[in-house]
């Protein structure tokens, strides 16, 4: 586009124009300004007709990320979080009777390491959480109940 006027998206849903920002005027209902020169173009397009600037869409990529790691739904999330501390990816799960039963299980696992038991004990508690939270996070039931 060769003037300095606003951006006009000519594949708007109601086929309307969008005002020229030289007026003064704001957004109407489904219209945004350009991210980067400000323009006023549909809230549906990709990239600004005046500036070449691709859009991005209005929920940011950080709301995603923190809902994918507390929405407890992802069952990769919920191993690493019991891989990080055991019982972790249970309370992630939601099931908070069971992460706190697990995180108690491997704090005395931890203890008997000192008795030499714990050296088996600790990494089989420590498996049994990773495994359990994948598990039910993936929708699947666990075949053991602690």
């Amino acid at each position: 586009m060769t003037d300095d006027g606003p951006c006009e998206n000519p594949s708007s849903d109601d086929g309307s124009r969008t005002p020229d920002s030289d007026d003064g005027s704001t957004p109407d209902d489904g219209q945004v300004y350009c991210r980067d020169c400000g323009a006023i173009i549909t809230e549906k397009a990709e990239i600004c007709p005046k500036c070449g600037v691709r859009q991005q869409s209005p929920g940011s990529s950080m709301d995603d990320l923190i809902e994918v790691l507390t929405n407890g739904e992802n069952p990769f999330v919920a191993a690493v979080y019991s891989a990080i501390l055991p019982g972790l990816g249970q309370f992630y799960n939601r099931e908070p009777a069971k992460g706190a039963t697990i995180v108690v299980a491997s704090f005395v696992a931890m203890l008997s390491v000192l008795a030499l038991v714990g050296i088996v004990l600790y990494p089989a508690v420590w498996l049994y959480a990773v495994y359990d939270a994948y598990v039910v996070a993936d929708g699947r039931e666990p075949p053991l109940d602690v």
